[in-house]
């Protein structure tokens, strides 16, 4: 009878220990420092750019993006609808001194992983990787991945690049208490790319565009398109540019119309995609 309640006295004590003030308060410690790195990359969004005012005093609900990633998705409500989200990467440090970056972030009713356009399938592991973020569904016959932000289901042979967003040096990245500088609004609109499809004859013959080219590109002189072949050229996504920040003047996050507006950092961009713009009216660097 002894030996029997052994095990049972081991797992209830192990649950004391996890349920200690000291476990609880360490847990408690990190939600906090977590929800102030948050809020206050929220509020420096929503007081430099008025895209985002319904950020202000907003709520917040926070979810893992898959196992051992250390990246979360934080999707921002106000009065019970959503206006946005976060994607937050936790980078190597000591503990008790974690270290938070802004992967990407939008505005608008439709978020990145929405339930809207969840696949229903039980095994449908959330993957981030920018642009190429997928729900991957592994229980079918055959692996398939499923868009993030608008729920497009590819074809079972269609196979994922090798993630770029994770090569990404923390000097690209926003991070914890660097605050949004400037803010350019190029089209303040939703934007279909397929309205001005100049970018289609520029599909083989681009010439590289700078930051600086961006930024000094007028809005009345037409849209700016990114391209974003993905899935080792299976699907090209093109993306009308809406805006640019730039925090701390030195990091840059460009804006493109995706059901809403989503940002990413300018230097994930400019390796996985190509920008075009109508370079008789593109301004030299500064």
């Amino acid at each position: 009878m002894t030996r029997r309640l052994v095990p049972f006295f081991i797992t209830l004590f192990s649950l004391l220990v996890y349920l200690t003030p000291a476990h609880a308060e360490g847990e408690s410690g990190w939600d906090k420092q977590f929800q102030t790195k948050i809020h206050s990359w929220m509020d420096t969004i929503a007081t430099r750019d008025a895209q985002f005012k319904l950020w202000q005093n907003a709520k917040t609900d926070v979810q893992t993006l898959g196992a051992g990633q250390h990246q979360w998705l934080v999707s921002i409500s106000q009065n019970g609808k959503q206006v946005g989200y976060l994607v937050v990467g936790e980078l190597p440090s000591p503990k008790g001194a974690e270290k938070f970056v802004l992967l990407e972030y939008g505005v608008g009713e439709y978020i990145l992983f929405d339930d809207a356009f969840a696949p229903r399938e039980i095994a449908a592991e959330p993957v981030y990787d920018g642009f190429a973020s997928h729900w991957l569904l592994t229980q079918n016959p055959a692996a398939q991945m499923v868009n993030a932000k608008t729920g497009e289901s590819y074809p079972t042979d269609f196979t994922a690049n090798e993630a770029v967003m994770n090569s990404l040096s923390v000097d690209e990245l926003a991070a914890e208490g660097q605050s949004l500088t400037q803010a350019r609004v190029l089209r303040s609109e939703e934007a279909s790319p397929f309205d001005q499809i100049s970018w289609v004859y520029d599909l083989y013959s681009a010439s590289d565009v700078s930051l600086g080219q961006l930024w000094q590109q007028q809005s009345e002189a037409g849209p700016v398109t990114l391209t974003v072949p993905m899935y080792h050229s299976r699907v090209l996504a093109p993306f009308v540019v809406g805006s640019l920040h730039l925090w701390n003047d030195q990091n840059a996050y460009v804006g493109v119309w995706d059901e809403g507006l989503r940002f990413v950092p300018y230097s994930y961009a400019h390796k996985v995609g190509t920008f075009h713009i109508k370079t008789a009216q593109a301004m030299p660097v500064q």
